[in-house]
Order: structure tokens, then sequence, then C-alpha cells
């Protein structure tokens, strides 16, 4: 609305307003002026485009929108930490600091005290610290420790939810009234239970007094068996099943299901740079194509069926720095795109010639 506020156009309107025979060059009194208040007027209006910007829920940047989001009571879902079973070679106290790299660990709880197992919690939020399985340090001097390293994940940490996916579900929400039992509803509350990264609903043909839930984990991934049993808990007790203890309501048969997965092998030909070889970039090709998968999971709720196309694969690896050429990519044996339907694709074996 105000983008050709400038100084240039601002100084020009004033000059073209002075009365004739008066000097409005570069340097008279009058240009003097005009110049130093153009120059504050383009800055207000720099500020009324920041704050017409972010008066909507589509433009606005992630902290208004996060405001936003606040009052209609749909809060973003915000990084959080991940916890792991440690084990040592001796006794350790809770809130013993540990290290590894570029990560610290806070020891909570005791597990197992013969074998010397504990809860310990990374103290840097986010997914990056879930696979790190690791060697770890006290961060202060332990005479009689020798030895300690993660063993299990416990509960993975999370990123803060994206922008832009924050952004559709907070827009989503204008258009739909969440009234009990309808669509609005459920999609609305069950992906507020932590470890949902989505649903899709429908009646069981055979019965149509049950309803199918299918989910998705917000790694966005095959949920675990134990946070299935967890939704099903808090949406439809399966001892109680109809009868309104859960979120359903009452006459409301909800059955939680999670998503079904295609495992994908992926066998191509790569041409490399002088002085590039496949060892080098094997981590490269491995996370260009998890990521291709990954884009294609988060689009789970949202189509019918998922396509993994080998122009994409190739792109995803090509853009690799050392990597001149990708071709004759085959997926599950086949040199032609994959058709995955409602399941979501999980990569296999990755054969790079």
């Amino acid at each position: 609305m105000f983008e050709e506020m400038t100084y240039n156009y601002i100084l020009s309107e004033m000059l073209s307003n002075v009365p004739d025979g008066l000097s409005t060059a570069e340097g008279s009194l009058l240009y003097n002026a005009c110049a130093k208040q153009a120059a504050r007027l383009e800055e207000a209006y720099t500020w009324l485009r920041f704050f017409e910007k972010n008066m909507y829920d589509d433009t606005a940047d992630l902290d208004h929108l996060i405001a936003s989001g606040n009052e209609r009571g749909i809060p973003i879902n915000y990084s959080t930490f991940a916890e792991f079973k440690a084990q040592f070679n001796c006794e350790m106290s809770p809130g013993e600091l540990l290290t590894f790299g570029d990560y610290n660990y806070t020891i909570f709880t005791e597990l197992d005290a013969k074998n010397h197992i504990y809860l310990i919690g990374c103290n840097t939020e986010g997914s990056a610290p879930n696979h790190v399985f690791c060697d770890l340090a006290p961060v202060e001097f332990k005479e009689e420790f020798e030895w300690g390293k993660i063993i299990e994940l416990v509960k993975a940490g999370k990123d803060i939810e994206e922008t832009e996916i924050y952004r559709s579900r907070l827009l989503a929400n204008y258009g739909a009234k969440a009234f009990a039992g309808n669509r609005a509803y459920y999609n609305y509350y069950i992906t507020l239970i932590d470890g949902v990264g989505g649903i899709k609903m429908e009646r069981r043909i055979a019965d149509l007094n049950v309803i199918n839930i299918t989910m998705i984990s917000d790694q966005f991934n095959v949920p675990s068996q134990g946070l299935i049993d967890k939704v099903q808990s808090e949406v439809d007790p399966e001892i109680n099943a109809g009868e309104g203890e859960g979120l359903a309501p009452i006459g409301h048969k909800v059955k939680i299901l999670p998503v079904a997965s295609t495992t994908v092998d992926i066998e191509t030909k790569i041409t490399y740079e002088a002085d590039y070889t496949y060892e080098d970039l094997a981590s490269q090709i491995d996370k260009a194509v998890e990521d291709y998968l990954l884009e294609l999971r988060k689009n789970w709720v949202n189509t019918n069926e998922t396509v993994v196309r080998i122009l994409q694969i190739e792109a995803h690896i090509a853009e690799i720095q050392g990597i001149v050429d990708v071709t004759g990519t085959k997926l599950n044996g086949i040199e032609s795109n994959l058709n995955v339907g409602d399941t979501i694709p999980i990569k296999g074996v990755l054969t790079c010639n």
C-alpha cells in the first residue's frame, strides 16, 4: 500500500508544490528543509508497511503469527529437548553435567542402580541430537568415572514448527468451525496431542458407526504403538468405546490407526567430479534422498496419494557439490516413478553405482 512512498518520491512531491520563483535547487534552503522531512517520512511509511504486513496472518512474520495464534487458542509447537537412557561404569548423581562434542547433557534420575543406567536430557533443544548415540564424559572431574554412553532414545526432541506449516494450520482454522464431532473438531484437538503430526479421517464402510482416524507422528514417520495407544486413550478409550469418555462425543466409536509405510529401495548411477568419490559424499547423498522423502511425508495429510519421482531424487542429489550427473535411477527395481498411494515413503537400500 505504501511501497511508492520512498525518499525520492516524497521529496519530489514536496518540491513540486513550492511556489514559483523560489529556488528548489539541491543545497538551497527549501531543498534541505524538504529533504530532511522526506527522510523522516520515508521512515514513517516503512513502519506503516511493517504494521500493515503484520496485521494479517497470511503475511505476518513469525513473532506476530505466534501472537495471533495465541489469541485464537492455536499456539505454535515449540521445540523440545531430547531425553535418553545412558549407562555408566559408576554411580552418578542427578544434576551432573555430561558432554560430547557440541552437546551437553544433564542427569535427571536413576533408572537402574545395579547397572548404573540413568535418564538424561540434552541441553540443546531440537531434533538434531536425537540420533547422536555417543560416549559421554563428565564436565567436572570424577575420579571413579571410566566410561559412559547413550544407549537409548527415550523422548525425541522436536524442532519448532516450521513457519509456513504453522501459518497453514492457523489459516485453516479461520474457515473451519470446531463443533463437537465434526472434522474440524477432531483435527484441531487430536493434533494438539503431543506426538501427533497430522491425521486423516473416514467412516468404516462395514460399520458406519466407527470412525477410522489414521495418524502420522510429529517426526513424520509411522507412530509407535505407545503413541497410538496414548492417542486412542485420549480420544475414545477402547474399554468404553462410544461412551464419550474421551475427546470423541458420545455415540462416536473412534479407532486410531498408524499411517502405513512403503519402503523405497533406490538404485542410481552418479558421475563425480575429479577428486570426489562416493565415499566422500555418501552421507550427503543419503541426506539429500531422505530430505526429499521427508518433504513427501510432511505433505501426506494434504493428499490422497503420494508419488516418489525419479526427477526429484536426481535433482536433490545433483545439487551436492562434487556431483556432475545422476542417471538411470530405479525405484524398487523399476526405472519409473513410484506411486505409494496413501502410505508414506521410507528410505530403504540406497545403491549408488
